[in-house]
């Protein structure tokens, strides 16, 4: 019997691939990286960013 899915299967292989790029990587430069693919999508598929909905519990509580 067969515990996972294909689906799994591809989401495990992509999760694999995606380490071996960042294993070595500082934290700056793994954000960097995360960054140039999210605005390499943000541009090809025309996404707007704005500001987080979150409130700072500082201004909050002032």
């Amino acid at each position: 019997m067969k515990l996972t899915t294909d689906i799994e299967d591809e989401i495990d292989a992509i999760r694999d691939k995606i380490y071996e790029k960042i294993k070595d990587m500082t934290p700056s430069e793994e954000t960097a990286y995360f960054n140039a693919i999210a605005e390499e999508a943000r541009t090809k598929h025309g996404f707007r960013v704005i500001k987080s909905a979150v409130v700072d519990r500082a201004e909050v509580l002032g």
